[in-house]
């Protein structure tokens, strides 16, 4: 029984293909790859010959049909799996096959790569730790608001359709002005763009950018300390005021509000002196 080893592929300079990655792509004779038109032309570009390979498909439309004919494969030795550019996995139709090799016992490598959201995230200037990668944004407006509502503290990275990055970015800067943004277009190519700015400087920053190629977009979103409401915060001093003990109170409301205890009872003791 053969296993799966996972080929992360150039996202746009060939001098990032390792040789470990090289020697695959020379000796493998069994791929899965996202796009077989996209696969033969990157191994004529690194002068590999596909005499003698078998390279099946591997998309996001059949990925679960062709699963187990895949696996079927290893039977005859080791499947190799690459997508159009990077990861096979990181937004890319590999993630169902090796779930399914797991849970058979079949042996998964990966031969690393460049990894467009990290090398996005090493670029972007912005905060690195803590970060989270989303994938490609809703086509949708009101569901890509919902995706920048519900992001939390840290780095949050996406990525987006040309067609669309521009009236994305229009809608950040509306919603969320305050954000320090990153965008990187066509990472690793000749023509690569980073671009930072805060989310409110969008309609001044747009000149500078061209709408062409692929795009990552990157926001920071800050920590936010809760407060205490008006409603909670009288609650309180009339809790105070009928001899409830100060500590008590704070570690109650600090519980509720995920704060510090003793914030909460200095915060709690000056306004009861006021």
């Amino acid at each position: 029984m053969g296993k799966i080893i996972l080929l992360n592929t150039p996202i746009g300079n060939l001098g990032d293909l390792t040789p470990r990655v090289l020697e695959a792509l020379t000796k493998g004779e069994t791929f899965a790859v996202e796009d077989t038109r996209v696969f033969r032309e990157l191994l004529n570009h690194v002068g590999i010959s596909v005499s003698g390979k078998r390279i099946h498909s591997l998309h996001d439309q059949s990925e679960q049909s062709q699963v187990p004919k895949l696996l079927e494969l290893l039977n005859a030795g080791d499947l190799y799996v690459a997508s159009e550019a990077g990861s096979p996995i990181v937004s890319d139709p590999a993630y169902p096959l090796v779930v399914a090799a797991y849970e058979k016992g079949i042996e998964v490598e990966s031969f690393s790569g460049v990894s467009s959201p990290i090398m996005a995230l090493e670029l972007s200037g912005l905060p690195p730790i803590p970060f989270q990668f989303h994938g490609f944004l809703p086509r949708e407006s009101g569901k890509r608001a919902k995706a920048f509502n519900d992001t939390g503290y840290g780095t949050h990275i996406f990525f987006e359709a040309p067609p669309r990055i521009e009236e994305t970015l229009d809608e950040l800067s509306v919603l969320h002005p305050e954000f320090q943004v990153a965008v990187v277009r066509e990472l690793s190519k000749k023509f690569q763009q980073v671009i930072r700015f805060k989310a409110g400087e969008w309609k001044e920053k747009k000149k500078e950018v061209t709408f062409k190629g692929e795009f990552i977009l990157m926001f920071h979103r800050q920590e936010t300390v809760p407060q205490l409401s008006g409603e909670v915060r009288a609650f309180a001093l009339e809790l105070l005021a009928n001899q409830a003990g100060p500590k008590v109170l704070a570690k109650l409301l600090a519980a509720i509000l995920d704060r510090p205890t003793k914030d909460i009872y200095s915060e709690l003791t000056r306004q009861k002196r006021d």
